[in-house]
């Protein structure tokens, strides 16, 4: 497993400073991947970077974002040069960040290039944040020299294709010498511990579409039914997942009932998360700012109960949201027509009075059914934009997707 480093100028971190952001974000997306790292910075400072250590580098005199040449920059340079190269002894790749275009960074450029020429072991992967690039090289007097060309043992890291040409043609790469990594964001940074164990054990971050219901396992809510239906769109192709975050269920009918969920479930194929199974804390319920989070975290809410008054969580997973799959039968949720799929699940009300009573839908094929639904599911996700770009921001924004997709490839590469 190769060793890595980040190399800065950073003074401090300032999370309101974006590429403060994305450093940390690249050293949990490394511990994530149980990589060895270091960031390098000009000060020492409180690490936000969860198992890397802060190693300082000092260039000597820094000027306000321009290079100034002083008759103290040869020395300053080459001091920086070795406190660089005995940083780098043990690593593998090294990450820059504006090292080409920034100003500050000029004597880390002729620093790093030094070394980089001598190593040819040592790959440098270069990130542009800066909107247009600026001719640093050329401004840099006697030392210019030392920067022509190429950056060796180097790639070029683009954020995405658009800006791929631009960036190449302005700093020397190759096709071949340009990867793509976009620039992640930790969406769950601020979650209930509980909500993050259950997207971690409910592998939900690939998914492409994530269900979550919140019930007591009274057989009136019917959670069953959110398994016959994401039963259907996995079999259209779908990764469908559902989390039941059950309460207050934990003995006689309701354990039952979730044994017999859980055993349709594994039949058809369905990934199922019970909350109530994380750990013996969450038996009974969870915290409800849990349940906001995984509402946040998930895509739809089908919620097929046969009665209901004024049922909190169809507000809570609009707010978050969610596309809403609610029960036709149960007259109350037609207050939401138009804002919400409606299919027919029955329910506890007499639908031609109103009034209590029973309203049994009969499926001359349920499972086509089902499948009907399932595609009305497909539909809204594909072509509702706020529903798509939740699912696409979840598959290739989150650490986890960049992190896989991206980042991991570019430091195994030869």
């Amino acid at each position: 497993m190769r060793k890595v480093a980040i190399l800065t100028d950073f003074i401090g971190h300032d999370p309101a400073y974006s590429l403060c952001a994305v450093v940390a974000n690249q050293a949990k997306m490394l511990h994530m991947g149980g990589y060895e790292f270091k960031v390098l910075t000009r000060a020492l400072f409180e690490s936000p970077y969860p198992g890397g250590e802060i190693q300082v580098l000092d260039p000597g005199e820094i000027g306000s974002n321009v290079v100034n040449i002083t008759a103290k920059s040869g020395s300053e340079i080459d001091i920086l040069t070795e406190q660089m190269r005995l940083a780098l002894t043990d690593v593998d790749v090294v990450f820059t960040h504006d090292l080409l275009c920034q100003a500050n960074l000029w004597k880390y450029h002729v620093a790093a290039w030094r070394i980089a020429k001598d190593q040819s072991g040592l790959r440098w992967l270069h990130w542009i944040h800066s909107g247009s690039s600026m001719d640093i090289s050329g401004q840099t007097g006697r030392f210019h020299s030392e920067l022509r060309g190429k950056f060796p043992h180097a790639c070029l890291v683009v954020f995405h294709e658009e800006e791929a040409m631009r960036k190449r043609v302005a700093f020397g790469y190759e096709m071949h010498e340009t990867v793509v990594i976009p620039n992640p964001i930790n969406f769950t940074e601020d979650y209930d511990p509980v909500a993050l164990e259950a997207i971690e054990k409910g592998d939900l971050w690939d998914a492409d579409i994530v269900a979550v219901y919140p019930c007591r396992l009274d057989r009136g809510k019917q959670p069953h039914i959110v398994i016959e239906i994401f039963a259907e769109l996995r079999a259209m192709g779908w990764d469908a997942r559902v989390v039941i975050v059950d309460f207050h269920s934990t003995a006689g009918d309701k354990a039952k009932y979730r044994k017999a969920m859980k055993a349709a479930a594994a039949k058809e194929g369905v990934p199922l998360l019970f909350a109530s199974d994380l750990s013996k804390d969450t038996e009974y319920h969870i915290p409800h700012k849990a349940v906001m989070n995984l509402f946040d975290f998930a895509d739809v809410l089908v919620h097929p109960s046969r009665s209901e008054g004024d049922p909190l969580i169809v507000p809570e997973a609009a707010w978050a949201r969610c596309g809403l799959v609610l029960n036709f039968d149960l007259p109350m949720f037609r207050l939401w027509q138009n804002r919400a799929l409606l299919y027919k699940f029955s329910s506890n009300v007499d639908v031609a009075t109103g009034m209590p009573g029973d309203t049994t839908t009969e499926y001359g094929d349920r499972r086509a059914y089902m499948r009907h639904v399932a595609g009305g599911i497909a539909h809204m996700m594909q072509n509702d934009p706020v529903l798509q770009n939740h699912m696409r921001m979840r598959k290739e924004r989150s650490l986890k997707a960049v992190w896989e997709k991206h980042l991991w490839p570019a430091i195994e590469a030869d």
